[in-house]
Parts: C-alpha cells; sequence; structure tokens
C-alpha cells in the first residue's frame, strides 16, 4: 500500500467518525424534538431548519462559484461544494458499513426509534432537493433511491422547474431572490 493510500484510508476513517458524530446529533436534535412536541410537530420544525442549512449552505458556495467565474448548473456544484466527498466516494463495500456514513449510523437507529425512519429521509430529500435549488435557481431533484429505503445505493435525478426560477422552492420560498 503506498503512502498515499494509507493516509487516505486514515483520513477516510477520521472524516467518516466526524460523519458519524454529525449523524449522530441530529438524530439526538430530533429524538429531543419528537419528545418535547410529539413526532407531528416536531416534523415541520426538522424540515424548515435543515431547509434553512441548505439556504446558508448554498449562499455561500453559490458566492463561491460566481466569484471563480462557475456557472451555477448542477455539474459545477462538486467544484465548490462545502462537504467533503471523499467520506462518500472511497468507501469501498469490504470496508463494511454503506457508501453513506450518515445512513450507516440512521439505519441503527431505525429497531428501537422507527418514528426516525421518516426524519432520516427528510434530511435527504430536503438538504439535497434544497442545495440544488438554491444554487442553480432553476433545478430541482428528485430522490429515486434511497440507502435509508432499503435501495442498494442512492440516485436521484434533477429537473428544470419554473417554480423554483420564481423562488418557490420545495420546501420553502427564499425571502429574496438575486
Amino acid at each position: 500500500m503506498s503512502t498515499d493510500s494509507k493516509e487516505n484510508t486514515i483520513g477516510l476513517k477520521d472524516l467518516r467518525l466526524v460523519c458519524r458524530q454529525f449523524a449522530m446529533l441530529y438524530f439526538h436534535f430530533c429524538k429531543s424534538l419528537v419528545n418535547a412536541l410529539g413526532e407531528e410537530a416536531a416534523f415541520p420544525i426538522v424540515q424548515k431548519t435543515i431547509f434553512e442549512l441548505s439556504l446558508d449552505r448554498t449562499d455561500r458556495i453559490r458566492e463561491q462559484a460566481l466569484a471563480q467565474g462557475l456557472k451555477t448548473t448542477m455539474e459545477n456544484f462538486p467544484k465548490v461544494n462545502d462537504l467533503p466527498q471523499m467520506g462518500w466516494s472511497l468507501w469501498e463495500p469490504e470496508m463494511g458499513g454503506v457508501r453513506c456514513p450518515y445512513a450507516e449510523a440512521w439505519l441503527e437507529y431505525f429497531k428501537d426509534n422507527p418514528w426516525f425512519k421518516r426524519f432520516a429521509v427528510l434530511y435527504c430529500d430536503v438538504i439535497d432537493t434544497t442545495n440544488a435549488e438554491n444554487f442553480t435557481r432553476n433545478t430541482s431533484h428528485k430522490i429515486t433511491k434511497n440507502l435509508l429505503w432499503g435501495d442498494s445505493c442512492c440516485d436521484h435525478e434533477y429537473f428544470e422547474s419554473d417554480a423554483v426560477k420564481e423562488g418557490n422552492f420545495s420546501y420553502g420560498k427564499r425571502d429574496k431572490i438575486d
């Protein structure tokens, strides 16, 4: 094994541990809200929180793309994405678990916390859809496969959206569109 390969493996393990901590935090955040408010009252609060997180993230990376002279297309999104993709892209089946480090942690919670499945899937849908919509301002997103649904991988499709062009995103409306 080359030195670079060993460093990537160590870096990958550390990155996936950090992702696991985030996934655990998200679960406990949801659990606290569900325990305090009930599942139905907690759900829209969690959805709004994820939506606002995505707006915050993609406002920043959209600015970065524009400053670099990049068009805000989904093809250019990976060039400015603020999430280190090696946590997903370098994963191999022999490492155990699943490709997505968030799903790997969240799947463990489903047996004892079946209510959490809809919150876990909500995160994926809201963050990925809003990332596409806010970054491009003309494209939406649909999940077609998800590890959390029992699929062997995650997949999605992007499509042009007149609603997004008008600032009406799938999970909320922007206060202002520039």
